[in-house]
């Protein structure tokens, strides 16, 4: 699905205690059962499932609301305010999505290498960093068997704060972008933009994905 529009796209940061992490995804998997969303995933960076991390991606604002009105996502809220310690939601301007044509739906063990990038572009350097980043994913979901999902966006009237959401088939999949000729000119090209990093690698509790999605301003 080419979207001709910005479509809806949400960061949560949500943390828990370790006890309740598999209470939590259950809860996200039971709300989750509806059909709005056009992507979503999650994931936790600790080993205990402390620190979670989830994307959501829907085509636009009145899916987004149905989402919100439905009886899944209230009982999830519910459920939620119970268990979370901490819960950050942060609204993304999308720069750039793309996923593959076959449909996902995966949760439980899988082999799926996920990385999440936070960024922080200098001032000044904003469209230098955005035409090498978007040139590097453009790139790669085309010519990467491996990837899955690529989705780039901003933080909501933060135009230099930057997030990434790279789902890879596995390890080997991650260790060949790292190879390939496109990742390492987007490293020259955004050397001198990027003002801060953070890269957090996360264990995929589950990814959702109604296939062949792709967005570009």
């Amino acid at each position: 699905m080419k979207l001709q529009k910005a479509p809806i796209l949400h960061l949560f940061k949500l943390e828990v205690d370790p006890k309740n992490h598999d209470k939590l995804i259950q809860s996200m998997l039971d709300a989750h059962l509806d059909q709005n969303a056009l992507f979503m995933q999650s994931g936790h960076e600790d080993e205990a499932g402390h620190k979670n991390y989830a994307v959501e991606c829907f085509q636009d604002d009145t899916q987004y609301q149905k989402r919100l009105n439905s009886e899944e996502y209230q009982a999830f809220l519910k459920a939620s305010d119970k268990l979370l310690t901490e819960k950050v939601d942060v609204e993304l301007q999308p720069e750039f999505i793309s996923t593959k044509p076959d449909k996902l739906n995966v949760s439980g063990e899988n082999d799926y290498v996920v990385y999440m990038t936070e960024i922080g572009v200098q001032l000044g350097k904003g469209d230098e960093f955005a035409n090498g980043v978007l040139k590097e994913m453009k790139a790669a979901v085309e010519k990467e068997v491996g990837i899955m999902v690529m989705i780039a966006g901003t933080v909501m009237n933060q135009p230099n704060e930057w997030l990434s959401l790279e789902v890879y088939q596995n390890k080997d999949a991650y260790q060949k972008h790292l190879e390939t000729k496109h990742f390492k000119r987007y490293l020259v090209a955004t050397k001198f933009c990027v003002e801060s990093k953070g890269l957090h690698l996360l264990k995929s509790d589950f990814v959702s994905d109604q296939g062949q999605i792709f967005y570009r301003p």
